[in-house]
């Protein structure tokens, strides 16, 4: 014989495995005689029983578990009714793991943890995101006067044009009204653009002695004054004179726009001359000279026609 546990070979009469200890006396199965049918769920189950260990019901009479059709009728009266059958599981559940039992509640609370540090972080992205405490945190919008001379517009621009801070309402000018404010406004910027072209001239003349940082701010601002008179210039060609009143003065300004151009674009091309790689001294005076000669002419014929130019009033 062989020990049913660890396989090794048993003495004759052992009742206990030498090598493991196991209890190896055979078992003794129940006879038949020892045994009987429950009547009412028909299970096998012993004579000495009084109720069925699985259904629960009394055992009235006995049966030959090989015939269950042996067993003696029951008067339905005698049986207690009230009783309702047991069921039980053919199939054994298996026994709980000690370990995995431990280990469901700290997963639980890992769980909830878990669950409570993510509403933690959503809250505090929806804080870091909305910033009630400072609601112009990225308000991209400017607060501060910004320095536009350099852009073709002069000075500091305190509101964009269009914008009423103060909620007042502006009078609209209409008809010649519109175009004597307009061509009076066109009219000081020219002069203002002249006299600027006067300095720049002045400016370039210094070139071949000056820094190279120098250079390119002057070159920069007579770029940004090329592109303020040709804006001037269309402004006033878009000038409403249908009414005739303004006609010759709107020509007039045109020209003498024309005049600050030809100015403007000698003293541009000098600088380019001026700036240009491995250029002399020699080649910067030649394009000076050049500007200068341009300049002094034109600037003759703006003087000629500024004038000679009359703007009439039409309240007067």
């Amino acid at each position: 014989m062989l020990c049913t546990r660890c396989g090794q070979p048993l003495p004759d009469g052992a009742t206990t495995c030498p090598s493991c200890g196991a209890d190896v006396r055979p078992l003794s199965a129940p006879t038949a005689e020892d045994l009987t049918w429950c009547p009412a769920c028909g299970s096998v189950v012993s004579r000495d029983m009084a109720s069925c260990p699985y259904c629960g019901l009394p055992l009235f009479g006995q049966a030959d578990p090989r015939d269950p059709s042996s067993a003696e009728p029951v008067d339905p009266a005698e049986r207690d009714t009230r009783l309702l059958p047991r069921m039980q599981n053919a199939i054994p559940l298996p026994e709980p793991d000690e370990d995995e039992a431990k280990a469901r509640p700290r997963i639980a609370r890992g769980l909830i943890t878990a669950a409570i540090a993510a509403v933690v972080v959503a809250v505090v992205a929806v804080l870091v995101l909305a910033h009630p405490w400072n609601p112009h945190l990225y308000d991209t919008r400017a607060d501060t006067p910004a320095d536009t001379s350099m852009e073709g517009f002069p000075g500091t621009v305190d509101k964009l044009t269009g914008q009423d801070s103060t909620g007042e309402a502006t009078e609209e000018l209409t008809g010649d009204e519109a175009t004597f404010a307009a061509f009076t406004s066109a009219l000081e910027d020219e002069d203002t653009l002249a006299d600027e072209l006067d300095q720049e001239m002045e400016d370039l003349a210094a070139a071949p002695s000056a820094t190279e940082g120098s250079r390119g701010l002057w070159r920069e601002q007579a770029q940004s004054t090329s592109l303020r008179i040709s804006n001037l210039i269309s402004e006033i060609q878009e000038a409403d004179v249908s009414s005739g009143t303004y006609a010759n003065a709107k020509d007039e300004l045109v020209t003498m726009g024309n005049y600050l151009r030809n100015r403007s674009d000698a003293i541009t091309d000098a600088w380019v001359a001026v700036m240009g790689s491995g250029a002399s001294e020699g080649d910067m005076e030649a394009a000076i000279d050049a500007a200068r000669s341009t300049d002094a002419s034109f600037s003759a014929l703006y003087r000629e026609a500024r004038d000679g130019f009359e703007l009439e009033d039409p309240e007067a």
